[in-house]
């Protein structure tokens, strides 16, 4: 089997479907083979400002902060078994606690594991890990909740197992187990986990697109309210639309079975990775899916809730000191179909973010960033500005 091909099958590997796996960020092939790199190791601080720590309109309250942590890096991908991380581990202060908060220090720590190994027959086993313990939610990731609910432990364990048929055909089999816990006990009754399952049969047409089959199987577990079966169809094509460029789309149905009732939704999924022009690179997502995140409401539970996730991520080096970073995310849950006396509702969170970064040395940088939320839910929502500067160090 030619390697070219191995590589093919180990990316899909990487890629194959699996329901609230890692960031949606990475639903688009990669462009290029990941490098190889020793440990490194970088130390970060950053002092800020945050305008409404309660992310609430009824009683705004500022604050000073500061970040602070350790990172560690490494990656070897020259061998059948490929393998990175990183690990963070640091801290934010705040100068005063949110309300209801006797806490003033917060994590914001987080690991990341890949690992690959090619089997002599050219099969791909591939695993990864993704764990974060923060304040605020990533909503790229869709175990997130549209809300700033205090600390929440994030997790995803994704695997995958991809093997060749012939030069064209192959098959892969994958599964993954995730979920999101609060530390905060207001928020409790949304922790919640997922069970998925699934397969996908792909035809390589060229070495530029592939085309996919794939059926899925996701169990949510939720800590209160309707636990959920949910089991997809969908049709896929990944394409590299040159060799600075890929897109994914997937498009199909979900079945959702909940409270003994079954319904069928759209699913779709889309994503972009470009290099647009020399120094300049960006990444877009998209995606459509019926959750059963935030819907438990005083022992009543919203049986629909159509998410619609979407985002962008720019980033610019105008020389080889300055860079500059930019994006935009947005989700809009409608839910409906409630077991109770609650009325339909509809929600909407979306944030926007520039910053600068500044190589001083080739160890030392500094930076600088601006984070714009803007929330409408049912409580009046909320708008937050957040704005810090500081160095990272790497050694």
């Amino acid at each position: 089997m030619k390697t070219p091909y191995i590589k093919a099958l180990m990316l899909a590997g990487l890629l194959a479907p699996s329901s609230f796996a890692l960031s949606l960020y990475d639903t688009a092939p990669p462009i290029g083979l990941p490098e190889s790199h020793a440990i490194e190791y970088n130390a970060y601080a950053n002092i800020g400002y945050d305008d409404n720590i309660n992310s609430t309109s009824r009683d705004e309250q500022d604050a000073v902060f500061a970040a602070f942590g350790v990172r560690a890096t490494y990656a070897d991908n020259e061998a059948a078994d490929r393998i990175s991380y990183s690990i963070q581990l640091g801290g934010r202060l705040y100068d005063k606690a949110a309300e209801g908060v006797n806490q003033k220090l917060f994590s914001d720590s987080a690991a990341h594991l890949d690992f690959s190994h090619t089997f002599g027959d050219g099969s791909v086993f591939t695993t990864g890990l993704d764990m974060s313990y923060r304040v605020d939610p990533d909503f790229s990731n869709g175990i997130s909740a549209a809300h700033n609910q205090g600390e929440c432990f994030n997790w995803s364990w994704a695997n995958a197992y991809s093997r060749a048929i012939d030069t064209r055909w192959s098959w892969t089999a994958n599964c993954s187990y995730s979920g999101n816990t609060y530390s905060r006990g207001a928020y409790k009754t949304d922790d919640r986990q997922y069970l998925t399952g699934g397969a996908t049969l792909s035809y390589r047409a060229s070495t530029l697109t592939t085309y996919g089959l794939s059926t899925s199987y996701r169990y949510d577990i939720r800590s209160e309210g309707e636990n959920s079966d949910n089991i997809y169809l969908n049709a896929s094509v990944d394409h590299s639309l040159s060799p600075v460029s890929s897109v994914n789309v997937t498009v199909g149905a979900q079945c959702k079975f909940i409270a003994g009732q079954k319904d069928f939704y759209p699913n779709v999924r889309l994503g972009y990775n470009r290099k647009l022009a020399e120094g300049l690179s960006a990444r877009v997502y998209f995606s459509l899916d019926n959750e059963n995140v935030n819907n438990y409401r005083y022992g009543n539970t919203y049986l629909s809730d159509q998410a619609m996730r979407g985002g962008f991520d720019l980033d610019y080096a105008l020389t080889h000191k300055v860079n500059f970073v930019g994006g935009f995310s947005i989700i809009n849950s409608r839910y409906s179909k409630h077991t109770g006396g609650l009325a339909d509702r509809n929600e909407t969170t979306w944030t926007a973010h520039v910053g600068m970064r500044y190589k001083f040395t080739p160890t030392l940088t500094g930076n600088i960033d601006y984070n714009f939320t803007d929330a409408s839910n049912q409580a009046g929502g909320y708008d937050r500005n957040v704005v810090s500067t500081g160095v990272t160090y790497k050694f």
